[in-house]
Parts: structure tokens; sequence; C-alpha cells
């Protein structure tokens, strides 16, 4: 399959939609976007993925519950 040399306008509106939820957000209304957890979230999920990759075999994700203050 081929691909446009320019791939932004394929996205263009979901671009949009994400900044004017940024938007929202910063004007009041509630949080947008990724988290601080959300961060904790894939990390956890890549150090298991790298001790998976080293190991050869699967590798759980341990996390520990999530603080209220993300709810």
């Amino acid at each position: 399959f081929g691909h446009p040399a320019d791939w932004r306008p394929r996205f263009a509106e979901a671009y949009r939609v994400e900044l004017q939820a940024w938007i929202d957000a910063a004007a009041g209304g509630p949080p947008a976007g990724a988290s601080a957890w959300d961060g904790y979230a894939a990390t956890a999920v890549a150090e298991a993925g790298l001790a998976a990759l080293k190991s050869g075999t699967p590798a759980e994700v341990t996390m520990p519950a999530r603080p209220g203050l993300y709810d």
C-alpha cells in the first residue's frame, strides 16, 4: 500500500479535538489527556516487556491500586 507524503490531513480532526479538550480543561473543565498515572502504567508495561524480552518468557505487569487522586 502506498501512503501520502503528508499524513497530517488524515489526523487533522483528531488533533483539533484533542487540542480543544486541552483548552476546555485549561479553562476550568474536567482534566483532559494523559495523567502521571497513565505514564506510570506505561512504564510498568514497558518494564514487563523488557523483562519478557530478556527472559524469553511472558512477564506479568504488576501495579498497585490506582490512587484516588486519579478518580
